[in-house]
């Protein structure tokens, strides 16, 4: 509209450039408001560490905690912090949230109101800080006791190596934490009268082998806290882990079909198979009152034990899409390859998957 020549232009030609004006604002406007459309999700992806209780499921979502109905799949976000928030657990009565957070320089244990209120942190011993991938997290969250008194996380802090755990549990109104008589463990559940811990003695869950059959193929064990016993449970060469409580059955995941799926352990006879996902794994299961929900390939699914079936959850997340609005950025800090040209006049740059053509002066 600048570009043009105002004063020496006729009435209908000024009306002319207000209406071109006025129409490229208006596309512009729609454009914006497509784009906008295009982030409400009915069907969002990428849904970790959940937990349920009931109609409510919590879980992870780019590094945030969200709880959502899992009848409407309408969500909230309940933390928004640039650190990692990870392992939300809902109290028994549901009114609760326990999770680990990066929000003080190192992960500690912290406990909400399920609105995302009243956040409280729980645990101040440092922990062993960054680890490479396959190490996982400290602090991790496992359960709270049945009644709604303690919280149970695994803490690294044994002396033989920073990614070894042990079980500990903190009061939710503070306090020191104590640790479970269990030496060592990875993912792992309490009973539901809270006597015994179902878990696993090896901690594997981050690592990305497939299929192994090697010593660090896992297995499901309890530990009765009471007389200080443990007892072996599954003894397959597989990996078998991740184990969870509904009532009085013990669920947990297993490749010995190579792909990991749900399971329910029998005492006195094979475990039964109870999902039958071949494309990805059965993730990171969880239990509440009624129900185990699981991730599988970037969506959340909740297993019914009396129905023995599994239904995807259709989560809706239309949260704030800030770093998806396109805009110009130095790149110089993330020049990751580079090459000159035989006469030395110009450089090639890679950046951000792009490449960047330099001349030596006036570039």
């Amino acid at each position: 509209y600048e570009d043009y020549d105002c004063h020496n232009t006729t009435l209908n030609q000024r009306t002319e450039i207000h209406m071109e004006y006025i129409k490229f604002v208006l596309l512009g406007l729609m454009a914006f408001a497509n784009f906008a459309y295009s982030y409400s999700t009915q069907d969002t992806r990428l849904l970790r560490f959940a937990d349920i209780h009931k109609n409510k499921v919590t879980f992870v979502y780019a590094g945030d905690i969200y709880v959502a109905d899992i009848n409407t799949g309408e969500s909230q976000r309940l933390t928004d912090h640039i650190g990692f928030e990870a392992f939300p657990k809902f109290s028994p009565d549901g009114s609760k949230i326990a999770f680990s957070a990066e929000y003080n320089g190192s992960r500690q244990v912290y406990v909400m109101s399920t609105d995302g209120s009243a956040s409280k942190q729980l645990t101040y011993y440092n922990d062993v800080g960054p680890m490479p991938p396959r190490g996982g997290y400290d602090y991790r969250v496992l359960d709270w006791t049945p009644d709604g008194e303690h919280i149970l996380f695994r803490a690294n802090r044994l002396p033989y190596g920073q990614r070894m755990g042990q079980p500990y549990q903190i009061a939710v109104d503070g306090g020191m934490e104590t640790p479970l008589a269990v030496p060592e463990t990875g993912g792992g559940m309490l009973t539901t009268d809270g006597s015994k811990f179902v878990y696993t003695p090896i901690d594997r869950e981050f690592r990305t082998w497939k299929r192994t059959r090697g010593g660090r193929a896992q297995d499901i064990w309890i530990y009765d806290l009471n007389n200080n016993r443990s007892e072996q449970l599954t003894t397959h060469r597989a990996t078998d882990h991740q184990p969870t409580v509904v009532g009085d059955t013990i669920y947990f995941v297993s490749d010995r079909n190579y792909t990991l799926n749900l399971y329910q352990y029998q005492p006195d006879a094979e475990p039964i198979k109870l999902t039958e996902h071949k494309d990805f794994d059965v993730l990171w299961p969880s239990a509440g009152p009624d129900a185990v929900v699981y991730e599988n390939g970037g969506y959340l699914y909740r297993f019914d034990p009396t129905s023995g079936q599994s239904s995807k959850l259709q989560i809706k997340i239309t949260g704030v899409r800030q770093h998806t609005i396109p805009a110009s950025q130095n790149v110089s800090k993330f020049i990751d390859s580079m090459s000159v040209d035989n006469n030395g006049k110009r450089a090639l740059f890679s950046a951000r998957g792009e490449l960047f053509s330099v001349p030596k002066k006036n570039g």
